[in-house]
């Protein structure tokens, strides 16, 4: 017997971290926000530099923020409840996330390996991007039932094609098995006082963040060291570090893609449509995020091209435009008193 819930869907390409979050509030609340939205108001303009030895590689560099804190985030600032399963095995995940189904609060599930799920026909058993989340809708006997980012109509997918793609376990990303609730109120917060506290957090996290491993800081940090990881970290490993900035350096993530905006686009649209909700300004910042857009072909190229120095001054240049773009959008929200350090 299906078990299905019917919830209003709105398909964006490579949103996945909060595609599903923008149905569900759809769903509950009756706010059809974009996806570029949910980006935006979930910390989308972040920037981190992860630096562990046991990691691998052992530096990595991420634009915007990682879907568990995203849902984390967006869960606060909705107001909602959240609970999150990870490292559990398949039938204890399963087991959960079919009784939130039940309850009307169907879960995101992922990180999932898209080598796994079949609806991808260029990924499915060539490439593994274990970066996936899905929206779990309903389930019977032998199958999962998901709303897709990428796919219009409900997906459906063979248990066992999930207990695989389930089974990953990706630093910052999630561990195996994870689903997190997020039981969105019907009541939000006004839109306005939602975008003015998203962005100032954002500022803050970007202008003065906690550690230094994230934020304009942290893009700093990248451009004095990177010219230096073939001699600290040998030839083979900072090749494999290499790749995985120039993947990241794509939205969504391709080492192939030529769709090179780091994500900043994504953040623009959401200032652009956050302008108009709460009527604000956000045109110098927008002005500002795309000059940072306009390096990131060049820094892709001198990656690809191991001019490790050009690299590094390309980070050195983001990093002037976003300090001045988020000290703009501090002052705009009323978030004073906030400039970059490192």
């Amino acid at each position: 017997m299906v078990r299905l819930l019917t919830i209003p869907h709105r398909r964006a390409h490579g949103m996945c971290p909060v595609n599903g979050i923008r149905d569900l509030v759809h769903w509950r609340s009756g706010r059809d926000w974009s996806n570029e939205f949910l980006w935006g108001l979930g910390q989308g303009g972040g920037f981190a530099y992860l630096r562990f030895k046991s990691a691998d590689p052992p530096r990595q560099v991420y634009w915007g923020i990682a879907g568990p804190r995203q849902h984390s985030y967006l869960a606060e600032l909705l107001g909602a409840e959240y609970t999150a399963i990870e490292n559990r095995t398949f039938k204890f995940s399963w087991k959960k996330a079919r009784e939130a189904v039940d309850a009307g609060t169907p879960p995101v599930l992922g990180p999932l390996d898209m080598f796994h799920l079949h609806f991808y026909e260029g990924i499915y058993h060539k490439r593994h991007i274990p970066i996936h989340y899905e929206l779990l809708i309903g389930y019977d006997d032998e199958k999962a039932y998901i709303h897709d980012t990428d796919r219009g109509a409900v997906q459906e997918i063979p248990l066992t094609e999930l207990q695989l793609a389930w089974d990953v376990n990706v630093p910052g990303l999630g561990k195996r098995n994870r689903l997190a609730v997020l039981d969105i109120p019907e009541d939000l917060p006004p839109t306005d006082a939602l975008v003015r506290k998203a962005i100032a957090d954002q500022c803050q996290t970007m202008l003065c963040p906690p550690v230094s491993m994230v934020g304009i800081p942290a893009m700093k940090k990248v451009g004095r060291e990177i010219a230096r990881w073939p001699e600290e970290l040998g030839e083979n490993t900072a090749a494999k570090c290499l790749r995985q900035v120039r993947e990241y350096l794509n939205s969504p993530p391709d080492l192939e893609g030529d769709h090179l905006t780091a994500g900043r686009d994504l953040y623009i649209s959401f200032l652009q449509e956050a302008g108009e909700m709460a009527e604000l300004d956000f045109s110098e910042a927008v002005s500002r995020l795309r000059e940072s857009i306009a390096v990131v072909p060049q820094l892709a190229e001198a990656i690809r091209e191991s001019r490790l120095e050009d690299a590094a001054a390309q980070f050195r240049r983001i990093a002037e435009e976003e300090a001045k773009a988020y000290t703009g959008l501090s002052k705009i929200v009323g978030a004073t008193g906030l400039s970059t350090g490192g």
